[in-house]
Formats: structure tokens, C-alpha cells, sequence
């Protein structure tokens, strides 16, 4: 069978060919983990883990297509949102009641009221009518279907109530669905909740009426054998060779995440094909420039941190390196990127970064580092309110995006 890349390398959608199962343990995967805690009645799972570490993939694998019934939590910010998002995916027509008044010129009135069922939600319907004499009809339409229908029309079916980004959902807006979710679990119902793992989903863990009602799945960062499984798989359905050094350099670089690996892959092979050249290191090279081009949204928060703050900008001091002078905010980009490419950097490890970086022998203090920190984590808050990008804690910087360090290792 002839592979297209597109259908190979699939970053933006369902890898189905180059879907990698990963092992818990020497018996189960977490695809088998997660199967095994939807087959319990009654119970909420929670899947948890880093930004792109493929936790919505696992579930789209796991869970059958017609089953799924996904939700955002960008999209939920009233009780109203919750339940129409789910309702516009179900089958279901809506009561509804209509109502109509209307008057003549001959200052005739009339009402009727009679229901009808429509596949939509809400319909607003004007009519116009001349029967002798000019008359002007208003209908108005009630939607009857119920909640407790939706959640019905779910338990019978088998259908899995999917929530990602949970963590984007408003505290009441949490702990409402926390109550709805334990009353139906007992009924029947299916649901996932997916989160990231710093930001563990309070309004429900600490909701008694949940507790031994919940399973936990946590993605943990993937391996560099694990990425490599994607490009071996994927580059011999396509037919092309590459080397063991091009897969590690491949697997280094897509720091932990899949879906970075999945477009880092992509955009080799396409290279490759377009150039018509073998797979060589210095081809990976300008596959990650040309994966680097496609998030230059970046770029607007990165000349915010190298600005930094604009008070005392003028009066910060410069520190010499091989490229030239910079200052704090700079110097610890500069820092953030050095080789390896890693998400944890502990202030042991950030402060022999920067002395690397150092013509001179000064040393920076630990204040001062974690002062600069703290600052540049606001600045990102200010520019990209809804980006996971940093946090700092216990004297460690933990880089949450993947994305936003491949991005500043190869624009």
C-alpha cells in the first residue's frame, strides 16, 4: 500500500498510523488502563498530564468514535454552555412549544399556541399575512428539551462525556459540573476529565461526594524511545530510510511531546520528497526551522521577555557574552534554551547555564534569578493570558509548553 505523508505524519488530527501505545507496565498500556476504568460503572476518570503529551489522542483511541461526545472547557462558562454544547451533539429533536399573536388593520387580534418538533434549539420566525387587510404575525418558540432527557438519551446509548482543559472552566462553573457528574455516575452515566497535572482539577478532587468515585491516569512525559517508535514506524510506511542519528536528533528535540514529533516528522518527510534528497542531519536541521515558521506567534512574546518590564529598562545592567551584551531578561532566555532541551530546570542547573553563557566569572544569586522569574512569568500571563507556558516553584523552573522551548531553540 503507498502512504501519503499527510496520511503518516498526522500532528493536527488522529495519528492512526502512527499511533503509539504506550506500556505502563509489563502487562498493560494505558490505552488497556483507560478501557478498564470506562468498563466500571459509576465512575469518573480523570486523564492528567503536560501540555501536546497526547492525553485527547489516548482518549479518541480508546473511546469509539460514536460514543464520544466532547466538550471544551473554553467553550463552558454557563450552566446554559454545559448542556448545549453536549445537546448540539445528539440526535435529539426539540419540543417545542409555539406561540403566536398577530393583528390586523382592522384591529383584529388573535392567538394560537401548538407544538411541533425541530431538529435546532431555538428558531425566532417572522411572517407577514394579507388576507383583505394587512396583518402582522409574530411567533415566538420555546425549547422544551430537558436536561435530564440529554443525560437520559447518554446512559442509554453508551455515549462518553469527554471534558478537556477542564482547567479552563470557571471554579463555580467546576464544582456545578462536579455535582451533576456524581449524581449521574451512580445512574449510569460515562465521563473523562482531562487536566493538566498542576492544575488538578481542585473543584473536584476535593468534593467529598466524589471521593472513591474517580480513576486517575496520569500521561507522564514520553521517552525518547517512545518519540523514535514514531518516526521508525512512520518513515518505512513511506519507504524512507533514516538513520539512528537523525532518530535520536528527532526525539531530542520534540522534548517529550508527540504531537511536536508528529509535525517534526511531517515536515522531514515533506523536505525530503520536495528536495528529492535522502534524510541527512542537515535536513532534520531545516525541518525544524520550517516547523519553527508555523508558530511565529511566539515571536510576539518573545520580544516582550527580551524587552522585559518597561520600568527601569533603561538602567539594567548588561552582561557580556560571546554574541554580545545583554541583559537579565536575555541572558536567562538564553539560559532557558541551552542544550539539552529539558522542562525542569533547577536553580543548581540554571545558575552552571548562565555561567556558561558568562565571558566573565561573576555569579548570579539566586534572588535575583528568581525575582527575574517571577517577572517574566507575568509578562508572559500579560501578553498570552490563556498560554500554559512557565511556572516557578521550590527554586525550579518547570517549562510546561514544548512548543514555546522547540520555538525558541530553532526560530
Amino acid at each position: 500500500m503507498n502512504y501519503q505523508i499527510e496520511d503518516v505524519f498526522s500532528p493536527r488530527s488522529f495519528p492512526q498510523n502512527t499511533y503509539i501505545s504506550r506500556k505502563l507496565d509489563d502487562e498493560e498500556t494505558v490505552d488497556d488502563r483507560l478501557r478498564r476504568a470506562l468498563a466500571m460503572k459509576g465512575n469518573l476518570i480523570f486523564v492528567s498530564g503536560a501540555s501536546k503529551s497526547g492525553k485527547t489522542v489516548l482518549c479518541h483511541k480508546a473511546i469509539a468514535a460514536e460514543s464520544y461526545i466532547a466538550l471544551s472547557g473554553n467553550q463552558i462558562s454557563t450552566k446554559a454552555d454545559f448542556w448545549n454544547h453536549i445537546a448540539e451533539q445528539l440526535p435529539l429533536s426539540d419540543a417545542v412549544v409555539m406561540t403566536t399573536s398577530g393583528q390586523n388593520t382592522a384591529a383584529k387580534t388573535g392567538q394560537a399556541q401548538f407544538a411541533v418538533n425541530f431538529g435546532v434549539a431555538n428558531m425566532g420566525v417572522s411572517i407577514n399575512k394579507t388576507n383583505g387587510a394587512a396583518f402582522n404575525q409574530q411567533l415566538a418558540m420555546t425549547n422544551n428539551r430537558t436536561e435530564r432527557q440529554i443525560i437520559q438519551y447518554l446512559i442509554d446509548n453508551d455515549k462518553v462525556l469527554v471534558i478537556d482543559d477542564f482547567h479552563y472552566v470557571a471554579r463555580e462553573m467546576q464544582m456545578y459540573i462536579a455535582r451533576t457528574l456524581k449524581t449521574e455516575l451512580f445512574n449510569g452515566l460515562k465521563a473523562v476529565i482531562i487536566s493538566l497535572p498542576h492544575r488538578s482539577d481542585e473543584a473536584i478532587i476535593c468534593n467529598p461526594d466524589l471521593i472513591g468515585r474517580t480513576t486517575s491516569i496520569e500521561i507522564l512525559p514520553w521517552t525518547a524511545a517512545e518519540l523514535k517508535a514514531i518516526a521508525v514506524k512512520g518513515f518505512k510506511l513511506l519507504g524512507m530510510p533514516i538513520g539512528e542519528a537523525e532518530e535520536n536528533l528527532l526525539a531530542q528535540e520534540s522534548i517529550t511531546s508527540p504531537q511536536l514529533m508528529q509535525e517534526n516528522c511531517f515536515q522531514l518527510a515533506f523536505a525530503a520528497m520536495q528536495k528529492k534528497q535522502p534524510i541527512s542531519l542537515e535536513l532534520v536541521h531545516f525541518a525544524f526551522k520550517q516547523t519553527a515558521r508555523d508558530y511565529a506567534h511566539y515571536e510576539r512574546l518573545v520580544k516582550a521577555i527580551v524587552q522585559g518590564p518597561v520600568q527601569g529598562i533603561g538602567r539594567r545592567k548588561l552582561y557580556a557574552l560571546a554574541q554580545g551584551s545583554v541583559d537579565i531578561y536575555h541572558l536567562l532566555l538564553l539560559a532557558f534554551k541551552a542544550d539539552p532541551p529539558v522542562t525542569e530546570l533547577s536553580m543548581v542547573t540554571l545558575k552552571e547555564r548562565i555561567k556558561g553563557l558568562l565571558l566573565s566569572k561573576e555569579l548570579l544569586s539566586s534572588t535575583i534569578i528568581s525575582a527575574t522569574i517571577n517577572k517574566i512569568i507575568k509578562i508572559v500571563e500579560a501578553t498570552m493570558p490563556d498560554l500554559d507556558a512557565l511556572e516557578y516553584k521550590a527554586q525550579c523552573l518547570y517549562i510546561l509548553d514544548p512548543f514555546l522551548l522547540f520555538y525558541l531553540r530553532w526560530k
